[in-house]
Parts: structure tokens; C-alpha cells; sequence
């Protein structure tokens, strides 16, 4: 981590793609053609998923390229080095009862955080597959399949019995779009241009058997969709809109088919479900800016909306600042704009004015004065190591409102991070001071917070080794990840299972330097003892099935956060695609607890 002031940075869905980025491409962008070139980048990503009350979603599988998660009591996950893209990554959540969830954002070399509301996947009724019918949504949302229309998602063979159909309506104007809709409204038309989108409706919709077998339209069929549109939407609804489809390969949204307005609703066929959108394209241009406080800190995770000055809500995108404080994604061209900073709670604390914009824009460093209501907060402090001279290499660990935030240190010691909260917040954050040069790190400290300025003081950073590994050896050959090595990171994660044991714990390290990758899950008691690997995955090796005993022997447990998780792990896994040979598998780890 290289500055004063880096920190974890929240990368919230945008409405319209206005998505948290570190660099802006020069050079004008022509309406409807938004870059959709690939720009890879490795960078960790982290998130929250809520269930559809708002709650935090324990035990939801997170998925990033080849690097999984599992979420802990808090809905929280971490995973380092993540193999995303600066123009379009995807992350997906999946929890048994709720639809797959896709989120698509732009990626920062930062820490990328996602907030994903997951949607419930409501049985809506039972169509007989060889005579076809409907089914309708308490809203008025209908979902119609053709007879002998039906076929097993699974080698395509025709489906005669009881279709059961589980769908769901999200309503593009509710509060909540930013963190309901799948992927986010980055989009590609049927030109294959990338665009952002103003949506009329969505529906969810999946089909399966009585026995849970996953079905499908076949081939040679369609099924027809009713949509409602918001009642506010109405008088801009056009005659005919076009049909999108979230691309489950990618999180981006499909332009396939065209849906006619009909009363207050949209219908229009579709050829297979998945999730669809009525929405109409939106030329747009690239926006980025800096936020800062009065001190010039970044403000981090900082929720920024733009909005035309008069228009429809569609006109409205949602994004956030990463680590610098910078913010960039597609805003509406041509048009007169707003800028707007939002606490969580969605308070405006401060606004500007943006003409109309016809090319690429960056608006430079925008200062937020520090707002009359207690929204915005600065955490300082200084790093002293064991011999009370300043830690120049090393950060902080602050945790507020459960959201744990990094802050490097100076030459001097001194560390700084400014984000925004909410009125009525935590009265306390927790304080950890870590010494990356001596791999030391000290006891939790407690801070009364106090607005807009807590100095935490002298933060000891010594007296407990810091220093996380795994070491582990494959079929008689050796990797090692380090903390100690530059490039080298590594992570847990644990929440709380129903189930027995009541704890998991999942683990992750990889090396830019060697590519040594590594993770595993497993399940335990709050305390020492020998468990159950769950799951592994492991250097290049494909869809990986652990043969059974594959145990973790942990050696020390940490009773709270920022203690350490010693153990070793000892077992056998194979390829699913080739079983043979078996491959055995030893090591050792050492990792801090982040929650």
C-alpha cells in the first residue's frame, strides 16, 4: 500500500454505470459507443450482500473469475487479488432461495467494494408444460409459455410434466435499484456498442421442474412477458422499447428483441429466461472528479450522484470515490447536470453545477467543506513501533460501522482517512496499528469518535508479530505465500453457520510475483481443534473435488479481530474433469482475523 492516505475504497452500483474508477481514457466518446474494450487489472474487491429485508446475507457464495467467497454474519467478503477489469468486472452472489445475483462494475487498483440486495426467488405458480398457460405477479407482471415449449436446460431433451415458475418485478424507480439491479445498467446494443440504460421494468424469471431440474425454452418456441411500467413513468414511455438480457457471462445487459406498451404494461417475446429489461439506450460521456476534505485528505467511499437539472429519475447515476477520492463513469451528454455528495443515509451535504458535457470531462479536485450536520469524519493518528520511533512502513486498521478501512502511514508515522456517515452513527471506531517492516502490530485500541475530526494519538504498533503466511507443498513441491514478500497478500474471512460446527472460515493468499495462489474453506468451533475442509482451490488446478479426510488442524484461534489463526491442513483432492491422478496436499498457515 503506497501513500498517507490509502484506504479500503466502497465501489457502490451506479444507475447508470457511474461506477468508482481510477483513470479516464482522453479523447471524446461519440453517444452510444461506451468503451467495452477489455483493460485488466489485479486489485482486491470486497463487498456486503443484505438479503430482501436488508439484513446481512450470511453464507452467500461469492465468485470473481476463478476466486471464491463464502459471506460472514455480517454479509461481509474479501478477496485479494482479484483478477478484474478497469471498464467492466463481474461479481456474482448466489444463495439458495434467491436468484443469482450479477454485479458489473468498474474496477480501481484499490480495494473495489460491491453492495448487492439479494432478490428472493418467490414460487409464482405451475404451468403443465405439454399445454402451456400463464402465470401472474401480484403486481400484474405475467409470464406466458407456449405448449410443448419446455425443454431440461441440461442436454436440451423435451419437458412434459409441471413447470414450476419463480419470478420477481424490480421496479427501476425504488430506493433500493442501486443495489437490486443485475449487474448495474452497463449495457451493450445490438450493434455492440456499450451504452447505459433507462429502464421501464424488469423481470426475474426461472423455470424448474418439481425435482428442481433446472428448465428452459426450447429451441423453436417463445414465451411472452408482460412488464408493468411505474405509473411515473407513463407519459415518457414510448410505443415500442427494446428488450435486454443480463449475459450471465459477463453481468452486462443484452439488447435482444423489441417489447410493445400495451395499456400501462410492456409485452414482448423472449427465447430463453434469464433476467430482462425494458429500457431505452442513453448516449452519455465519461465524468470523473476528486473529492477532498478542507485538509486535502481523500474522501473515501463517498457517495457522489448525477442527475440532469430537470429530466426523469433515469436520468439520475450513483457512484462512489475509490482510495485517491476519485470518481468517474458515464453520465447523460448535452445535458445540464448536478453533482451531488450523499452521506449513507442519503442526505445531500454539498452540490455543483456541471454544464453540458460533449466529450470526456474530469473536473479535477472538488473540496467538500466539512458540512453543519456530523456526516463528515476524519480519523487521524500516529504509528509508533517497539522502540517508540515512528513506523514509516505500516498502516492502520480502522474499523467503524463495521466496515474496516486501511490507512498507510508518512514518513513521519502519521496516518489519515476521511469518509462520510450518517447522523447517530458508532460513538467508538477500533484502531489496530500494524508495522509492515518489523512485521509487528498492536492491541486493538478504542477511539471515542468525535465530528468532523478524531485524533486516535499514539497508536503502539508492537508487541504481537503480524507477520501471515501459508505455506504449502503439492505432490512433494513447495509454495509460500508471505506478507513479508512484496506482492504476496493474504486474507480470512468467518462467519456463523447454522449448522455444526457453527463457524467457518475461509482462507485465501496469492503471489503476483510467482502466481502461487491459494484458498480454502473449512468448518470449526471457537476454538482449537481438528475440522472439515470444505473447499479448495488451488494454483491452476480446475474444478477441484477434495477426497475425503482433507482436515484443518488449528493450533490457535483468535478470540477477536485481529488475532491470528494458526494451523496446519493435510488431505487429497483431484480434478473433476481429470480424476486421475490424485494429488496430495500438507501445510501451514498463519492469518489475521479481519471480522
Amino acid at each position: 500500500m503506497k501513500g498517507l492516505y490509502l484506504a479500503v475504497s466502497l465501489i457502490l452500483l451506479s444507475v447508470l454505470s457511474f461506477n468508482c474508477q481510477k483513470e479516464l481514457s482522453s479523447g471524446p466518446v461519440l453517444p452510444g459507443t461506451g468503451n467495452n474494450s477489455k483493460n485488466p487489472i489485479t486489485a482486491t474487491l470486497q463487498g456486503n450482500i443484505v438479503d430482501e429485508t436488508g439484513q446481512p446475507a450470511s453464507g452467500v457464495s461469492i465468485r470473481v473469475g476463478s476466486k471464491t467467497a463464502i459471506t460472514n454474519a455480517k454479509g461481509y467478503f474479501r478477496i485479494s487479488n482479484a483478477a478484474l477489469d478497469k471498464n467492466a468486472s463481474l461479481v456474482t452472489a448466489e444463495k439458495s432461495g434467491y436468484f443469482k445475483a450479477y454485479r458489473t462494475f468498474n474496477a480501481t487498483s484499490g480495494v473495489n467494494q460491491v453492495n448487492i440486495k439479494l432478490l428472493q426467488k418467490t414460487s409464482v405458480g405451475d404451468i403443465d408444460a405439454a399445454a402451456g398457460g400463464n402465470v401472474t405477479l401480484s403486481n400484474g407482471s405475467k409470464i406466458a409459455l407456449p405448449a410443448a415449449g419446455v425443454v431440461k436446460a441440461a442436454g436440451g431433451a423435451a419437458f412434459t410434466g409441471t413447470v414450476k415458475v419463480y419470478a420477481t418485478y424490480i421496479d427501476p424507480t425504488s430506493s433500493d435499484i442501486a443495489q437490486t439491479v443485475p449487474g448495474s445498467f452497463m449495457a451493450n446494443d445490438k450493434n455492440n456498442n456499450r451504452v447505459t440504460l433507462a429502464s421501464y421494468g424488469m423481470l426475474a424469471v426461472e423455470l424448474e421442474s418439481a425435482a428442481g431440474e433446472k428448465l428452459q425454452i426450447a429451441p423453436t418456441s417463445t414465451a411472452t412477458l408482460t412488464s408493468p411500467i411505474p405509473s411515473s413513468l407513463l407519459s415518457s414511455a414510448p410505443a415500442t422499447i427494446a428488450l435486454w438480457f443480463v449475459d450471465e457471462q459477463t453481468g452486462i445487459w443484452k439488447e435482444e428483441g423489441t417489447a410493445t406498451k400495451n395499456g400501462s404494461n410492456y409485452v414482448g417475446e423472449v427465447k430463453h429466461f434469464s433476467f430482462w429489461n425494458c429500457d431505452i439506450g442513453i448516449p452519455a460521456v465519461t465524468l470523473t472528479a476528486t473529492l477532498k476534505n478542507n485538509e486535502g485528505i481523500p474522501i473515501v467511499h463517498g457517495m457522489v450522484k448525477i442527475a440532469r437539472s430537470t429530466g426523469n429519475f433515469w436520468d439520475v447515476a450513483y457512484g462512489c470515490t475509490d482510495t485517491l477520492g476519485q470518481v468517474s463513469g458515464l453520465v447523460p451528454a448535452n445535458e445540464n447536470l448536478v453533482l451531488s455528495v450523499l452521506d449513507p443515509c442519503n442526505n445531500v451535504i454539498y452540490t455543483q453545477n456541471i454544464t453540458p458535457l460533449t466529450q470526456n470531462t474530469n473536473l479535477g479536485t472538488i473540496t467538500v467543506s466539512n458540512p453543519t450536520s456530523p456526516s463528515l469524519l476524519t480519523i487521524k493518528g500516529q504509528l509508533k513501533n517497539c522502540t517508540n520511533g515512528a513506523v514509516t512502513n505500516g498502516y492502520a486498521l480502522i474499523n467503524y460501522d463495521n466496515v474496516t478501512r486501511y490507512a498507510s502511514v508518512n514518513s513521519l508515522g502519521e496516518f489519515a482517512v476521511s469518509f462520510l456517515k450518517c447522523s447517530g452513527g458508532p460513538a467508538t471506531a477500533e484502531v489496530i496499528g500494524v508495522d509492515a517492516g518489523s512485521q509487528q502490530q498492536g492491541n486493538v485500541v478504542s477511539v471515542t469518535i468525535t465530528t468532523p475530526l478524531t485524533n486516535a494519538g499514539v497508536v503502539v504498533a508492537c508487541g504481537t508479530s503480524a507477520a501471515q503466511f501459508i505455506n504449502y507443498t503439492i505432490d512433494g513441491t513447495n509454495y509460500s505465500i508471505s506478507s513479508s514478500v512484496v506482492g504476496d497478500s493474504l486474507s480470512s474471512y468467518t462467519y456463523q453457520t447454522q449448522g455444526t460446527p457453527p463457524m467457518m472460515t475461509g482462507t485465501s493468499g496469492w503471489s503476483l510475483t510467482t502466481n502461487n495462489n491459494i484458498s480454502f474453506n473449512f468448518d470449526h468451533n471457537a476454538g482449537t481443534g481438528t475440522y472439515d475442509v470444505r473447499s479448495l482451490y488451488v494454483q491452476t488446478y480446475d474444478s477441484i473435488m477434495i477426497v475425503q479426510p482433507f482436515t484443518v488442524t488449528l493450533t490457535n484461534y483468535p478470540a477477536s479481530v485481529g488475532g491470528f489463526y494458526e494451523g496446519t491442513f493435510t488431505g487429497k483432492f483431484k480434478e473433476i474433469a481429470t480424476p486421475i491422478p490424485i494429488h496430495n496436499i500438507n501445510g501451514s498457515f498463519r492469518l489475521r482475523r479481519m471480522n
